[in-house]
């Protein structure tokens, strides 16, 4: 048999269902992930190691350039229901208008341990961060399988990334959201920007200036350029091996609340501010 996931669309989204995909593929051939065709390179990436896990691309547009993501996404999975061998999950806002349908019966009966885990970190709490949760819980599975299933492959450019930064102490920041709010990092700035053993890494924009007259803050800018807007797989070793991790909730929540979960991360001092909360913590 095959499943068919649908979850919510955003790059940070899709970071939170490698767990129940992963899990997926213990009960089904192949499992085919809805993704966006503007994030479909990254998404790919993380399942490279699993040719069962096939990242299913699709345009949130319609011909008329119209967004259209609800009636692209049930134009495609409306065709599967018909065919007994496809199981289909369904997360989220997308149960307003699909359902799920699942028949595999060792899926069906399989007894998943509760290990207690929790969203809770910093300022995301169960209360205000509770959907992750609520997406498990819509495809029978649990906080259990995000986090122990989360797993993502290794690539010689994560490792070849941070290599080139490994003889500083590495401050890594996330600072945008996609909604614009944008986190204030003016402390840490002033107290290591000139800092020659500490590098800045923020994954949004190069936080040196490149017509400085400091060779060190050239070099610097020279090497951070390479994280602005890479691959999210590419980033995983530095942010494993980081003095410090600052991010607003956007995309990479979906690595470091894992990777943090999983006592993964060397950073001692991990913040992650919720985008509403940005004007109250200065960095």
């Amino acid at each position: 048999m095959n499943a068919y996931l649908v979850s919510h669309n955003g790059l940070g989204d899709n970071l939170f269902m490698i767990g129940a995909i992963r899990f997926l593929t213990k009960y089904y051939d192949k499992v085919y992930f809805l993704c966006k065709n503007k994030y479909h390179s990254n998404v790919e990436l993380f399942f490279k190691d699993n040719e069962n896990i096939v990242c299913l691309p699709f345009n949130e547009y319609n011909e008329n350039n119209d967004y259209d993501e609800k009636n692209q996404l049930r134009n495609i999975i409306q065709e599967k229901y018909s065919n007994n061998d496809n199981d289909i999950f369904i997360c989220g806002c997308h149960k307003t208008y699909l359902q799920s349908k699942i028949r595999n019966k060792l899926f069906l009966e399989c007894i998943i341990l509760n290990k207690n885990y929790n969203i809770d970190f910093d300022t995301i709490t169960t209360d205000n961060y509770n959907f992750i949760e609520n997406f498990y819980k819509d495809i029978r599975l649990n906080l259990t399988v995000f986090y122990d299933y989360f797993t993502l492959p290794e690539f010689v450019e994560s490792m070849e990334l941070y290599k080139s930064v490994e003889k500083y102490n590495i401050i890594f920041v996330q600072i945008k959201s996609s909604c614009g709010k944008t986190l204030n990092v003016n402390n840490l700035l002033n107290k290591y920007l000139n800092d020659e053993k500490t590098i800045l890494i923020c994954n949004d924009f190069n936080l040196y200036d490149s017509n400085s007259n400091s060779k060190d803050i050239k070099m610097k800018f020279k090497l951070c350029e390479n994280f602005v807007f890479c691959k999210i797989v590419y980033l995983i070793d530095t942010i494993k091996n980081s003095n410090e991790i600052y991010i607003i909730d956007s995309c990479l929540i979906g690595l470091v609340l894992p990777f943090l979960k999983q006592n993964l991360l060397k950073a001692e001092i991990v913040r992650i501010i919720r985008r509403e909360l940005v004007k109250n913590n200065i960095i």
